[in-house]
């Protein structure tokens, strides 16, 4: 149920389709490397970091877009372009954040479209947006420990971990050759998101009422519902954090 002190209108807005097409075309220009999240996969990436147990800071999650290694960075032309580019990425989160808060049942991810020679059909295809999701999953493997042990948690992460996993076994591979098959195993991904959003739901709001009481050896007063969350998404406690823990 919706956490009712949410004002659509103090949050801010999802990327309009011009500002996605502005993201997509810097992430796919020469100012990036070729071991940049393309837009499918970015989403998948940002929406396990906003479903985690404990949803990591900015400068915790923001250098794994841009590949595996400091190389990686990209080159940006201006700090006004860092920061556009930047504020981009960290407003498409916030939306997902916002959307997984208020109606995780009707999540949509950004899946790519595939066409293919000899074949009329488009395809929905999921990969790469699971491999950005199973991306921001190892980055806190130990923590989302709880899940895989689960009794309902490895099944409903099936398809994601399917089309997203480096590791998959030779049978498994199987299930995955063609593009029907792709495009069957995406159709419960956005269920599988929601339950996973609310699997951790607990555990979020566990550590948001730590971060609420922690007092430091010098007796620092009690963060305040309307203090900046301790994210880094820019947004008050009470309506990012701390709202997203009151989901059950």
């Amino acid at each position: 149920m919706p956490d009712q002190d949410l004002n659509p209108m103090e949050v801010m807005p999802a990327l309009s389709d011009k500002e996605m097409d502005e993201l997509d075309s810097f992430l796919m220009s020469d100012a990036t490397s070729n071991e940049v999240m393309m837009l499918d996969c970015l989403d998948g990436f940002l929406t396990a970091i906003a479903s985690s147990p404990v949803i990591l800071k900015p400068s915790e999650w923001l250098p794994r877009v841009w590949g595996p290694t400091d190389e990686d960075a990209p080159t940006f032309d201006s700090n006004a372009q860092s920061e556009r580019v930047i504020g981009l990425i960290t407003r498409h989160l916030n939306a997902i954040i916002w959307n997984l808060q208020q109606e995780p049942d009707h999540f949509e991810p950004v899946f790519d479209l595939q066409v293919y020679v000899d074949d009329e059909r488009e395809y929905v295809d999921g990969e790469m947006w699971a491999h950005g999701y199973m991306t921001g999953i190892n980055m806190q493997r130990d923590g989302w420990k709880a899940l895989f042990e689960s009794k309902h948690g490895v099944e409903i992460l099936q398809p994601i971990r399917l089309l997203g996993s480096a590791e998959v076994s030779p049978e498994e591979e199987e299930l995955i050759n063609t593009p029907a098959q792709r495009e069957e195993l995406s159709k419960p991904i956005p269920a599988s998101v929601a339950w996973i959003y609310k699997f951790w739901a607990p555990q979020r709001r566990a550590a948001a009422e730590r971060t609420m009481g922690k007092t430091s050896e010098h007796e620092t007063p009690k963060i305040s519902r309307n203090a900046p969350c301790s994210c880094g998404s820019g947004r008050k406690f009470k309506k990012c954090c701390g709202a997203s823990t009151d989901l059950h």
